[in-house]
């Protein structure tokens, strides 16, 4: 099926989960909209990307699907390299051993390709039926309602997109299913996601809710995508946003779309009270929640920002970005054991998602135990599936072996991985600033974030970003070191923290339960 058999929008040939419906593997029922896999009264939630190739591999009922068919319809045809492939594989293999019992298998056709082979029966096609295995009877109004639930609330950096569609404007019918499969496929794909909205408000000018979607998605490519494929969405975005504004008065996903265009860095005073009253008005949104949370972390106010982000969690429990930022405050304000819980939950939910595993690995390292840690990131097939993800394996293991040792030979080849590391990649200089400080090297952690902040030295960016930048990273546990350092808190005055403070009246937790005495009196 696919693809192919939508409205005209899509690409035919890419498995997009939102349009797939349920099917058995013997008595094993697969909801790809969903990425729930059952058996009897036991259940389990797939990466999107690993839900994607077993469609695909069950879309050939039996057949032979080459490397290179799996790339074009479950990683639009992007450069992957083995590795991917072959953890998603290896997550489908574990799924069978572990829900299926040995039902079916994943067989390597060597120098060919895939296939899924049943061992227990694979239920197959009706005579005339369609080239995907037999659906099972579901009624459609209840997968889409249980796609809904699960999954409807888009997720762009943690916010949710679309939290109804009722609204103005006498909108089409088919404006309405345009915007409701947009709310559905955005988390797998928002480029899919763009077109079902750019068409909803060709067909229904006047649908504001479907105008401040579009808003919020081209805010989203403009994040994801390279600068070529995004030229002119800037101006599209404030257009977007112009018109629901008109069709749609206090439309929330507008104004988020607008928030998320703003930088943070340097702003936090004028910011806070704008997130704020954001909160007032929208108080069921949560991407102004997650804003404010967001900021709360960046000036080192952890239980404040713990409770700002559960509210957004309450408001948004299907956002993995969102869930790893409430998980990092927990763990920065000292509750170790509810951040140890979010992590757990998070993993059912997420096993492979690249930071909710880098925080695992990172909490289990800095809390005593590297060598859980060592574990975890020794083992294939627990590592980030998708290639953006995946992290630095060498560097970790001998991150996480000069932690455990505490050798000096082994902090050396540390040091010396990460500071390769550096120089490669700009955006990994305030991670291995941190893993430095971790290790002991002081001198070289300040070095690298007077390169970060102020283009000093021999870490400056040669493209500076500030308007990504963040300093939550400053104020957790393992930057302990740093914080008696008066190059440190020259950092912070420089970068416009203490003039927040200042002018707020507040204080990083690290100097208001006495970690630390204020600057001047170090």
């Amino acid at each position: 099926m696919g693809e192919a058999r939508h409205d005209g929008l899509a690409v035919p040939g890419h498995v997009i989960l939102a349009h797939e419906p349920p099917f058995h593997i013997g008595d094993i029922l697969v909801h790809p909209s969903t990425r729930q896999v059952e058996r009897g009264n036991r259940q389990e939630t797939l990466e999107p990307r690993v839900m994607q190739v077993l469609v695909a591999l069950a879309r050939a009922q039996g057949g032979i699907v080459t490397r290179d068919e799996l790339i074009e319809s479950c990683w639009e045809s992007r450069v992957v390299g083995d590795d991917s492939i072959n953890r998603v594989i290896s997550r489908i293999r574990r799924l069978a051993a572990r829900l299926g019992d040995g039902r079916f298998a994943v067989e390597t056709i060597a120098r060919v390709g895939y296939r899924l082979v049943p061992t227990g029966g694979v239920q197959g096609p009706r005579a005339g039926g369609p080239t995907m295995p037999v659906v099972s009877k579901v009624d459609r109004r209840m997968l889409v309602g249980g796609a809904l639930a699960l999954g409807s609330v888009a997720v762009a950096g943690g916010f949710a997109i679309w939290p109804g569609i009722g609204g103005r404007g006498g909108s089409l019918p088919k404006a309405k299913a345009l915007f409701d499969q947009a709310a559905i496929i955005r988390p797998v794909n928002n480029r899919q996601a763009l077109a079902y909205l750019q068409e909803a408000v060709r067909l229904s000018p006047e649908y504001g809710e479907a105008w401040g979607a579009l808003a919020v998605s081209y805010r989203v490519a403009i994040d994801e995508e390279t600068p070529e494929r995004v030229a002119g969405f800037e101006e599209r975005l404030q257009e977007a946003a112009r018109n629901a504004e008109r069709y749609d008065p206090g439309n929330a996903d507008a104004a988020a779309a607008l928030l998320l265009a703003t930088s943070t860095f340097g702003k936090w005073s004028e910011l806070e009270p704008v997130y704020r009253a954001a909160i007032r008005r929208h108080p069921d949104h949560p991407a102004a929640y997650s804003l404010l949370g967001t900021l709360l972390m960046d000036v080192g106010r952890w239980p404040d920002a713990v409770g700002i982000l559960r509210s957004a969690k309450g408001r948004n429990p299907t956002s993995p970005v969102l869930r790893y930022k409430l998980i990092v405050s927990l763990w920065a304000a000292g509750q170790i054991t509810p951040a140890e819980n979010e992590i757990d939950e998070a993993m059912q939910l997420w096993p492979q998602h690249g930071a909710i595993w880098q925080t695992k690995v990172k909490l289990l390292a800095l809390t005593g135990r590297p060598r859980q840690a060592i574990a975890l990131v020794s083992d294939p097939a627990a590592q980030p599936l998708d290639e953006k993800d995946a992290p630095d394996m060498r560097g970790q293991q001998l991150f996480l072996k000069a932690l455990a040792s505490r050798s000096a030979g082994d902090v050396d080849r540390a040091v010396d991985a990460l500071v390769v590391k550096a120089r490669e990649m700009e955006s990994n200089r305030l991670n291995a600033a941190l893993q430095a400080t971790a290790l002991g090297r002081i001198g070289l952690a300040l070095d690298m974030l007077e390169g970060v902040y102020f283009g000093a030295g021999q870490w400056a960016l040669r493209s500076p970003a500030t308007k990504w930048l963040s300093t939550h990273p400053l104020f957790q546990p393992h930057a302990r070191p740093l914080w008696r350092e008066p190059r440190f808190n020259r950092i912070l005055s420089g970068v416009g923290l203490e003039r927040y403070w200042k002018s707020t009246g507040t204080l990083p937790d690290y100097r208001r339960h006495g970690l630390i005495s204020r600057p001047g009196k170090v």
